[in-house]
C-alpha cells in the first residue's frame, strides 16, 4: 500500500517522510508516484489484475491499488501515461490533480520537496555513504547522526502532530536544509520542532 494511505500522512507529514528517507543510511528507493503524494487507488473488483486481490477479495484487495499508472498530466483520462483507450489498470480521477504537470506549476508541491531532499543527499557525503549512529527517540522526535570521513550531520525528525524538543550533541553546529523546514537551534543547543518539522545540522567544530 502506498505510504501516504498506509500511515494516514498529512501533506506536512509527507514532506517530513521524504526528508527522512534521504537522510537514512542505505539505498534510497522511491516507488513511482510517491514523489507526487499519490494515495492508494480504490480499484473496482472487475478491473483488478492482481491474482491475489481477485482470490482474496474483499478481505485483501491485492497490490493493484499502488500499481496504477504514473500520472504525468491532466489532459486525458489516463493521466498522460498512454494514448490507449484503456490502460492495464485505470487511473483514478483523484490522482489527476497530483500529476507531474500540476506539481511543476505548484511551488508547494511534494515533488519539489523530493528534489530538494535528493539534492541535499547528493551534496553531503555523510548522507550518501556515511555511517549511521544508533537512533534515539524522545516522544515523537527521532534523532541520529550520519558521519563520513570529513563531516558529521545531526538529523532529527518530529514525527508527530505536537511540538517536540531535541538537544543537539556537544559541538558547534550549523543548520542546513532550510528549504526542508529545518528548525534552527537555540543558544543552549536545544531545538524546538513544530509538528512534522526536521532539524538538520552540520558539525562545524
Amino acid at each position: 500500500m502506498r505510504h501516504t494511505t498506509r500511515w494516514h500522512l498529512s501533506p506536512v507529514a509527507e514532506r517530513a517522510f521524504a526528508t527522512l528517507l534521504m537522510c537514512l543510511r542505505g539505498s534510497a528507493c522511491i516507488y513511482q508516484g510517491e514523489e507526487l503524494g499519490l494515495p492508494e487507488a480504490d480499484v473496482p473488483f472487475d478491473e483488478l489484475q492482481d491474482p491475489y486481490g481477485i482470490e482474496f477479495w474483499p478481505e485483501f484487495k491485492g497490490r493493484d491499488g499502488c500499481r496504477t499508472p504514473m500520472v504525468w498530466e491532466v489532459s486525458n483520462q489516463s493521466g498522460g501515461f498512454s494514448s490507449a483507450a484503456r490502460t492495464w489498470l485505470p487511473v483514478p480521477a483523484e490522482h489527476l490533480s497530483h500529476s507531474v504537470s500540476a506539481a511543476e506549476n505548484d511551488p508547494l508541491a511534494l515533488l519539489h520537496v523530493y528534489r530538494q531532499a535528493i539534492a541535499l543527499r547528493h551534496a553531503h557525503a555523510a548522507l550518501r555513504t556515511g555511517s549511521q549512529s544508533a537512533m534515539t527517540v524522545q516522544g515523537d522526535v527521532l534523532a541520529f547522526r550520519r558521519t563520513s570521513e570529513n563531516e558529521t550531520i545531526f538529523c532529527a525528525f518530529n514525527l508527530g502532530d505536537g511540538t517536540g524538543e531535541i538537544v543537539l550533541p556537544p559541538g558547534q553546529w550549523a543548520t542546513i536544509g532550510s528549504t526542508l523546514n529545518s528548525a534552527n537551534r537555540g543558544a543552549d543547543d536545544r531545538a524546538i520542532l513544530g509538528p512534522w518539522q526536521t532539524c538538520l545540522a552540520l558539525k562545524t567544530g
